[in-house]
């Protein structure tokens, strides 16, 4: 009899148990809903964003590019915005950049620029879809336009490295 009442009990736990779900299941059924994003370096670079005609061509919207910013500050990088080749040589003169991201359209005004420089920082260009391909062997780092944040700390964290800094 204990042991009929031993197997009721054990077959009735495992039908309720069977709809149970595990910690964190519920979230990632819902397409991740809540994932964690934060990010923080551990090789916090000194980024110049060249905010140029391009961005422009691009239809970046100023809120979009300002949470870039925030994003890239939240993970412990340090960000300045200059949005002409004024104000880049000015930027470059006055302080010493790791990173520099810009569309490529601005390429033309910014490599004039870094030819004046002593110690060249790490040109992330961003292409559209179709040319990231074509000129990855000249930028090796050259990210598509529909990059994310993540891929962008991704790059940023692994050219540091790679630099020793």
């Amino acid at each position: 009899m204990k042991k009929l009442s031993t197997t009721v009990l054990l077959l009735a736990v495992a039908i309720a148990a069977q709809d149970a779900q595990a910690c964190g299941e519920v979230m990632y059924r819902m397409g991740g809903a809540l994932r964690y994003h934060a990010f923080i370096t551990h090789h916090p670079a000194q980024i110049l964003l060249y905010d140029g005609t391009a961005s422009a061509a691009h239809r970046i919207d100023k809120n979009d590019m300002q949470m870039f910013n925030e994003n890239l500050e939240k993970a412990g990088h340090h960000v300045t915005v200059v949005d002409s080749p004024a104000a880049l040589g000015k930027a470059l003169a006055q302080h010493q950049y790791d990173v520099i991201i810009s569309f490529a359209g601005d390429l033309q005004a910014i490599q004039p620029q870094l030819a004046n420089i002593s110690h060249e920082p790490a040109l992330i260009p961003v292409f559209q879809r179709g040319d990231a391909d074509t000129t990855r062997k000249q930028y090796p780092l050259a990210l598509n336009d529909d990059a994310n944040i993540n891929q962008f700390l991704k790059t940023i964290e692994q050219t540091m490295k790679s630099r020793g800094t």
